[in-house]
């Protein structure tokens, strides 16, 4: 039993990779944010962690990676830099970090949408959540406008 949830685990990031590409098509050249390096929520503990697999992954897709993790010791980008003109964001550890509208919704003080429209959300956590850019501005009540 334990042997069949390993690989179920083990088969998360070729499984959202796939998923990514099916419903954008070619991850060439498309900068992809990870957010979150750790196994374990807001901890500091890389031990484990897929994310390191998906972003190999991804790599061999020829994206652009951008990575954000607040609590690993792996050096990593901000969270504005990292989610700045990305095509597609993987919400791959659930930090507090990146709880709730505020990682994707406009940055008052810059001015800028962080998360343009048309772009793509994953949340590994939770499969079934897999928004555009503008159905997640529709669920937070945020225009989709690109201009912002």
């Amino acid at each position: 039993m334990l042997l069949a949830v390993s690989r179920v685990n083990e088969g998360v990031p070729l499984f959202l990779v796939e998923g990514i590409k099916r419903r954008i098509g070619t991850l060439t050249s498309q900068k992809v944010a990870v957010l979150g390096l750790t196994f374990k929520r807001d901890t500091d503990d890389e031990r484990d962690s897929l994310s390191p697999k998906l972003i190999r992954l991804l790599e061999r897709e020829l994206a652009d990676v951008a990575v954000c993790d607040p609590h690993a010791a792996t050096p990593t980008q901000p969270l504005e830099d990292t989610v700045r003109d990305a095509d597609v964001v993987i919400v791959a550890t659930n930090h507090s970090e990146f709880e709730g509208p505020s990682t994707l919704r406009p940055d008052p003080v810059a001015g800028v949408r962080r998360l343009p429209a048309g772009r793509s959300v994953e949340q590994p956590r939770d499969l079934q959540v897999f928004l555009y850019a503008a159905e997640t501005a529709a669920l937070l009540g945020a225009s989709t406008d690109a201009s912002r």
